[in-house]
């Protein structure tokens, strides 16, 4: 059963192994040893925790666990005219087995509850794409390497 629990500081050291394992695949394309990938996660680590931060004050930051083990986390912000999804992120063992969609699901009937959309932004090359259109999320802008998405809740 999936439950979402406050991030507490106990839970860095998941955080970190699983900011890691999101981003290992597109760091070893650089072809660097063990040591440089450790130095270059940990302080990208550090840097995104710091940004997230300063840029969401007001952010929850909430750990995903299956089965009482942390597998995920979900950063979200509830602004006045749109709910913002700042990261999801799985590790690599729990994607595509539909926790994703669960999550999301869970985050539109929060959005529908309160009449808010939900915005994001996503890599173009990110996999997630495909399954944030199939939830409903529509490109809203565009960037170089970014897509804005949002989705609306049905208004009856």
């Amino acid at each position: 059963m999936l439950v979402l629990t406050a991030e507490v500081p106990a839970d860095e050291s998941f955080l970190r192994v699983l900011y890691a394992d999101v981003r290992n695949e597109e760091v070893q394309r650089f072809g660097w040893g063990d040591g440089q990938v450790q130095a270059f996660l940990a302080m990208q680590f550090d840097m995104q925790r710091r940004a997230y931060r300063m840029q969401y004050p007001e952010a929850e930051y909430r750990t995903v666990r299956d089965a009482g083990q942390p597998i995920g986390r979900i950063v979200t912000v509830k602004q006045p005219h749109a709910i913002a999804l700042v990261d999801l992120s799985l590790l690599a063992a729990c994607r595509n087995r539909g926790i994703g969609t669960k999550l999301l699901l869970r985050l539109q009937q929060e959005a529908a509850d309160c009449g808010k959309p939900i915005q994001l932004k996503v890599l173009h090359t990110n996999p997630a794409r495909r399954l944030y259109e199939r939830l409903g999320f529509r490109t809203s802008e565009t960037s170089q390497m970014y897509d804005v998405m949002q989705w609306h809740p049905v208004t009856q």
